[in-house]
């Protein structure tokens, strides 16, 4: 006889909610959807600082750039129900992605203007910045709110 006592089960299979349902769950990391081409877009700007201004000392990008690359790359980490505190993400990740763009610009004309192209290192830096900026706009752009 296997008759093993199974205590009761005080929320029933059916009644069990998921507190963060799959397609937005923050542990998967998908780079085609916009606010991960806007994340994507934070990690380039923050490696080519620290390659090209904090290592190499050929270029830099905004003190700006840089606070809005952290949070474009920090957001998404966070627990859904911790941002939805402040503002719902997508708008969030959406107004970084517009503001990246915003500092791209600026940063065009002034590397223009200061003539930062004088070496190859400087070059690369400067293209790899440009290409985030412009993966910025492609992913604030495509963010529905």
């Amino acid at each position: 006889m296997t008759d093993e006592f199974q205590a009761p089960d005080p929320i029933g299979e059916s009644e069990a909610v998921d507190l963060i349902p799959e397609e937005e769950s923050p542990e998967e990391a998908d780079f085609t959807s916009g606010e991960g081409l806007v994340a994507l877009a934070g990690i380039i700007i923050l490696a080519v600082w620290i390659i090209f201004e904090v290592i190499a000392k050929n270029y830099s990008v905004t003190t700006l750039a840089i606070v809005l690359a952290l949070l474009a790359v920090v957001l998404p980490r966070i627990k859904r129900e911790e941002v939805k505190k402040i503002q719902q993400l997508p708008i969030l990740m959406k107004v970084i992605g517009y503001g990246l763009v915003a500092v791209g610009i600026v940063e065009v004309i002034d590397d223009i203007s200061y003539g930062v192209y004088d070496s190859i290192f400087g070059v690369i830096g400067a293209l790899l910045a440009y290409a985030a900026y412009v993966m910025a706009f492609m992913g604030a752009r495509s963010i529905e709110t």
